[in-house]
């Protein structure tokens, strides 16, 4: 047998669902750990309708993509443009199904890991990645040989360096995109009482579109993605880092009924999670756009049938704010009235 090839470290993109985030980090640690460049958007922050720019970078940089496949990445739109744009670079795919999923067609062909049981999907990953900590014995599985020669193949040509006399051109550099992205931080925490030239103030600061207290404001550029964890519909807003039902109570409530169906949410452990809440005015004018998509100043990622909903904030004792995306403003009134619920969590 000839002698072995000796690689760089793999460069690897850890493509997967927001629902998977927990194995994935542990995936990433012990690939790292063993000496391989990661790369995985924790962030998730995705916005537009073409890959965005820092995904289209990773991807350029790595020379294997692994295919977390559950599931809930075989409806993630974003995941199919990862693995899809990683088919047209050429790079190196291997594909990791759990607990039997079936690997998309294209790739039925392409050789996989099973992380069904994760502790052994690991140390074959590790293994056929040709880690210098993934084993003491030397791989000799046909997957270790397949996935070391595909490597071979992605390795970048070596730069040879300009005359000395000729300007060096620095090569563009082969660590991982640096990416800080900035979370608008909003307040999750009720402010009782809130009086109205706090909420005029605040709706100034943010900049938040309001129909008669703030006409020009623009509002947040939101990165919204639709996940159904147990079968709940949510929004997540990557650019807030908030969780919102997609739709909400449907019919109108009291203030007090209001906070009874958020009891019910966490009672039943809604969409997995026991810590919903009524947002905010903060976080509900958030939500408010500058100009109408339909009937609503709301994004049409959410249900349109909650054309007001309840915040937890009150201005006293006995009102409480809430925010009408039909008309566009924030209001105050009684605790009696009705309108929808739509529970957030952070």
């Amino acid at each position: 047998m000839g002698k072995i090839q000796q690689l760089e470290p793999p460069r690897v993109f850890i493509s997967h669902a927001w629902e998977d985030k927990d194995l994935v980090r542990r995936l990433e640690k012990a690939l790292s750990d063993a000496g391989a460049e990661v790369w995985v958007d924790h962030a998730g922050i995705r916005g537009g309708d073409n890959l965005p720019e820092r995904i289209n970078d990773a991807l350029a940089w790595c020379n294997t993509l692994l295919l977390i496949w559950t599931n809930a990445a075989a409806s993630s739109h974003w995941v199919k443009l990862e693995w899809t744009n990683a088919i047209s670079l050429r790079k190196l795919i291997i594909p990791c199904p759990i607990n039997g999923m079936p690997v998309p067609p294209i790739l039925a062909n392409t050789v996989y890991v099973d992380f069904s049981d994760e502790k052994k999907g690991v140390r074959e990953l590790l293994q056929a990645l040709r880690l210098a900590q993934a084993s003491h014995e030397e791989p000799d599985s046909k997957l270790a040989g397949v996935i070391h020669a595909r490597l071979i193949q992605t390795v970048p040509p070596v730069i040879p360096k300009p005359p000395q006399d000729e300007p060096a051109v620095m090569p563009r550099t082969c660590k991982p995109p640096v990416v800080k992205p900035a979370i608008i931080q909003l307040r999750h925490t009720p402010a009782n009482p809130l009086s109205v030239d706090a909420v005029n103030q605040m709706l100034r600061d943010r900049d938040f579109f309001d129909q008669y207290d703030n006409k020009s404001g623009k509002g947040i550029q939101h990165h919204y993605e639709s996940v159904e964890p147990q079968g709940a519909k949510l929004v997540l807003d990557h650019a807030t880092s908030l969780t919102w039902q997609q739709g909400g109570s449907e019919k109108d409530f009291s203030f007090n009924d209001a906070e009874a169906y958020i009891g019910q949410l966490n009672a039943k452990n809604y969409g997995g999670y026991k810590d919903w809440r009524l947002p905010t005015l903060e976080e509900a004018m958030s939500l408010m756009e500058p100009k109408k998509h339909g009937e609503l100043y709301l994004d049409p990622v959410f249900d349109r049938r909650e054309w007001w909903i309840w915040t937890a904030d009150k201005e006293s004792a006995g009102r409480a704010w809430f925010v009408s995306f039909l008309s566009g403003p924030c209001y105050l009134n009684d605790f009696g009235s009705g309108y929808c619920v739509r529970a957030v969590r952070s």
